[in-house]
């Protein structure tokens, strides 16, 4: 007997932002982010990200703080902004910063960007323990989305 139920296929579960302006940081974190269920667009300036913001919804965007143009800061506010905007509440995106060496350990820019909800603070020569780390948020995200409250961490 033939069935007339076709599966239709299906796309990555999660979408990911890499906005940094050096090739080989995007290249290197898309490597390590990018499985079947994430897809991974990738940006080299704040405006270049701002314009993919503009159109498309994404779970986590990961940005260098000193991006060219627009700033990772500016960037994730303007964002937020956007998204106060729209008809529909949408659940912002989860936030990580890539931070050079040099202000990796400054307490008070530490200190502001877990103000502004920052979700986690990566080195500009990301590691591998960044796919489980992007992992981790991306599932804390789905389950905060499905409760409508925060996840447990």
């Amino acid at each position: 007997m033939n069935s007339n139920v076709v599966q239709l296929p299906s796309g990555p579960q999660w979408r990911v932002l890499i906005a940094h302006q050096r090739a080989e940081v995007r290249h290197a974190l898309r490597t390590l982010i990018e499985a079947a269920n994430v897809a991974v667009v990738e940006a080299a300036d704040g405006d270049a990200a701002l314009a993919r913001l503009e159109y498309t919804r994404f779970d986590l965007l990961v940005l260098e703080l000193d991006l060219p143009i627009r700033d990772g800061v500016t960037l994730m506010q303007l964002h937020r902004v956007l998204l106060a905007h729209e008809r529909i509440p949408v659940l912002p995106p989860a936030i990580v910063f890539t931070l050079p060496p040099e202000v990796r350990n400054n307490p008070t820019l530490l200190e502001h960007l877990e103000s502004l909800g920052v979700a986690a603070l990566i080195d500009d020569a990301p590691r591998p323990d960044v796919a489980g780390m992007v992992d981790a948020i991306l599932h804390a995200r789905a389950e905060r989305g499905a409760s409508g409250k925060p996840a447990a961490a």
